[in-house]
């Protein structure tokens, strides 16, 4: 679908109640809208745009853990009932979900069974053969998500020429099916071969097999899934597609249903993990796996859009931090990097080999067990510790007066003075500061001897430090200088904490978007319609038959616009960004090397790729690649169509309420001696462009608090970008 070209951009705060106030700034007729939803852990956000005017509406409503699509379907309804609008005029709908990470790592997926390749049953669990961790004696690693009795062989080899060494037995593959089914009780079936990735006509024939017994089975098969080499790797992505799929089937179909009840009538789309969307119905029955990283990488969308439109130089990190979990991403030129490869579920949550391997391409983030509220407690030696434990949206901080009796992040921002007990979302939801002292002294404070303030402090320190340690081994895994980028802050508790996180890190300045605090469904509405594909292709750089390489590309051309149908402007040619995986002659990891947008090959190519490569491994590698040839050993290919409403975000909009800047004057704390200061309090929705002051200050939007400490300046840009600069 395409949109119509925006106008101007005003944007309009439509305020959620829980106490019966109406805190509506504006209600209007929209004709035709556009409409996304980010569900989290805590709090699922909405954001409406009038395709018109550019106007945006948000709201921000607490999840429904046991279901969340009911959370989806009430702060719809909700917002479209507060704007005045009628469901009838939303034309698109983008939703960013947890539901697939979640089901991974609470270990909450179906039941499912896999067969392989005689001989190789126990890939997933001997992996890499790597420690994470070579000095651990007591070591974790993932457990594989199918147990090894749901692990079958069946008779078949295809060699890496594919050439067919042994044929499929058809009898022995119909008993392994039938005893997985009958006998295990599968919900779902992967199947995954040793060669499959690039002979997969084995792997087709056992799809076939298991739909003649079994018609309604439901089946991931790796080349389809992950169609490239590594077989470890693309077995645990086959098996987490599997394990994810018929929950996430079932979410989207209700998800879906509901929201049609409710009159919204386009077809749901599902932002994906590496940054673009796809029609949400056909990505849980096709490859539900690459919806894994929906809603963080809808946040890292936004981010890069603000680096693109707002800073003199795109270079930044995008640190989302909402009620569950942190994410920090690197924004390099105005674009996220992304990657081929990434783990979920981590053992360990910081070491790499700890968690279970996915072979798509995803956004690369960093994340941390570090959100509102994140539990803080007394480990067992006797000290402060925070998370990974969160208090979710049920029962929330023990603030919240929902029944939770921990003391959290949030808790600790209130009393240090961030957060207004009387403003939480608006003054529609109000905090109770008197159970968060009492949480804190029960189970913090009295057992080490610490007032309540020093409490408050330290955890909002500690957590501070431990995402700041956590950015500076993430930006020295890229080799980025952080005293270079911009720190780009976003999500319910992000602007709270971003200034103190800047400070430790030596940050020069920190960008808070309009609307910060729902930024990661605003950054649904930038996300353009988009596909990744990947093929396998071995062969020699200097053996490349590139018209078969043309043809390759043609059909994943095809396929790309078949997969996303109704979500592009038919009217307007789809882009291929294309790259190669390539590699030294004999190495076991490749290199992604681009080719660019709509390539044409021929003899020039091998040159110039030649030239990329070298390039590429340099930069990586710190030096030229050895004198050998260089093999080609997937195509991969992004296509997708661009947003032409995306400068909506670029455009600025007048004051959006009649009151002076200064609301108040409030005690707040920056250390942890006791020492108070009192601060200004400003309204965020009164700041102007061009609008600068000093802190101490906290700012309030209605989703978020942007702190300022008192050795920093803010100005407000042409944009209505809250820029906090540090003096370092």
């Amino acid at each position: 679908m395409g949109r119509r070209p925006v106008k101007q951009s005003q944007i309009t705060f439509i305020f959620r109640w829980l106490s019966g106030k109406n805190n509506t700034v504006e209600l209007m007729t929209i004709n035709a809208t556009s409409m996304a939803i980010d569900v989290g852990g805590t709090f699922t956000d909405v954001t409406v745009l009038d395709q018109e005017t550019g106007r945006m509406h948000f709201a921000k409503v607490l999840t429904t853990p046991d279901d969340p699509s009911q959370g989806s379907v009430h702060g719809a309804g909700e917002i479209l009932n507060r704007i005045g609008t009628s469901p009838a005029s939303v034309s698109e709908m983008i939703h960013a979900t947890t539901v697939a990470t979640n089901a991974v790592i609470e270990r909450k997926g179906a039941k499912i069974g896999l067969l392989t390749t005689k001989g190789f049953r126990d890939t997933l669990e001997i992996g890499r053969e790597s420690r994470y961790d070579i000095y651990d004696l007591n070591l974790q690693m993932p457990e594989p998500l199918v147990p090894r009795t749901r692990r079958l062989e069946v008779d078949e080899r295809i060699s890496a020429d594919g050439e067919v060494i042994v044929p499929l037995d058809k009898k022995n593959a119909a008993e392994a099916i039938t005893i997985l089914v009958e006998r295990h009780k599968i919900e779902a079936l992967a199947i995954c071969l040793l060669n499959g990735f690039a002979y997969p006509q084995h792997e087709r024939r056992l799809v076939e097999i298991a739909k003649e017994i079994y018609p309604n089975l439901i089946i991931s098969v790796s080349n389809q899934v992950a169609g490239e080499i590594r077989e470890y790797e693309r077995s645990s992505t086959t098996s987490v597609d599997a394990y994810v799929k018929p929950m996430v089937h079932r979410y989207v179909d209700r998800l879906s249903d509901e929201l049609a009840r409710l009159g919204l009538e386009p077809q749901v789309a599902m932002m994906l993990s590496h940054g673009g969307v796809g029609p949400a119905r056909e990505v849980s029955r096709s490859f539900p796996v690459r919806m894994i990283e929906s809603g963080p990488a809808a946040g890292a969308i936004a981010a890069a859009h603000f680096a693109r439109t707002a800073l003199e130089t795109p270079d930044a990190v995008a640190f989302d931090m909402g009620g569950t979990t942190a994410k920090i991403s690197v924004i390099r030129e105005g674009e996220p990097t992304v990657t081929n490869a990434f783990e979920v579920a981590h053992v360990h949550r910081f070491k790499r080999g700890s968690g279970l391997p996915l072979q798509i391409s995803a956004i690369e983030l960093l994340e941390i067990g570090a959100g509102g509220g994140s539990i803080a407690h007394v480990n067992e030696l006797g000290l402060l510790n925070v998370g990974p434990h969160s208090a979710g949206a049920v029962p929330g901080p023990a603030c919240y007066g929902l029944g939770g009796e921990h003391p959290t992040i949030t808790d600790a921002d209130l009393l240090l003075g961030y957060l207004d007990p009387d403003h939480f979302l608006g003054g529609d939801m109000e905090l109770d500061p008197a159970l968060s002292r009492k949480a804190m002294m029960t189970q913090i404070g009295k057992p080490l001897g610490m007032s309540v303030y020093q409490v408050a402090w330290g955890i909002h320190d500690l957590v501070n430090e431990k995402m700041a340690a956590a950015t500076r081994a993430h930006a020295a895994e890229n080799g980025i200088d952080l005293r270079r980028f911009s720190l780009i802050a976003f999500g319910g508790a992000g602007p709270v904490h971003a200034y103190a996180i800047a400070r430790k890190l030596g940050m020069p300045e920190v960008l808070c978007p309009l609307g910060a605090g729902v930024a990661s469904a605003i950054g649904c509405l930038v996300a353009p319609p988009a596909i990744d594909l990947v093929n396998a292709h071995e062969a020699e750089l200097d053996h490349v038959d590139w018209s078969v390489v043309s043809r390759e590309y043609d059909q994943m051309r095809n396929q790309g616009e078949v997969a996303l149908g109704a979500l592009t402007d038919g009217d307007k040619v789809l882009s291929l960004q294309a790259t190669l995986e390539m590699r030294c002659q004999g190495q076991g990891y490749s290199i992604t090397v681009p080719i660019g947008d709509n390539p044409k090959f021929g003899q020039a190519t091998a040159p110039l790729l030649t030239k990329r490569f070298n390039a590429q491994y340099r930069r990586i590698y710190g030096h030229l690649p050895p004198a050998v040839p260089l093999e080609v050993v997937a195509l991969r290919a992004r296509i997708g169509q661009p947003r032409d409403a995306a400068e909506f975000l670029a455009n600025g909009s007048p004051s959006l309420s009649p009151s002076r800047p200064e609301k108040n004057r409030r005690i707040m704390r920056f250390t942890g001696d006791g020492e108070t200061i009192e601060g200004v309090v400003y309204d965020r929705y009164a700041l102007n462009a061009g609008y600068s002051g000093d802190g101490p200050a906290v700012i309030e939007e209605r989703e978020t608090s942007i702190v300022i400490g008192p050795d920093a300046r803010f100005r407000v840009d042409t944009e209505l970008n809250l820029i906090i600069e540090l003096e370092q």
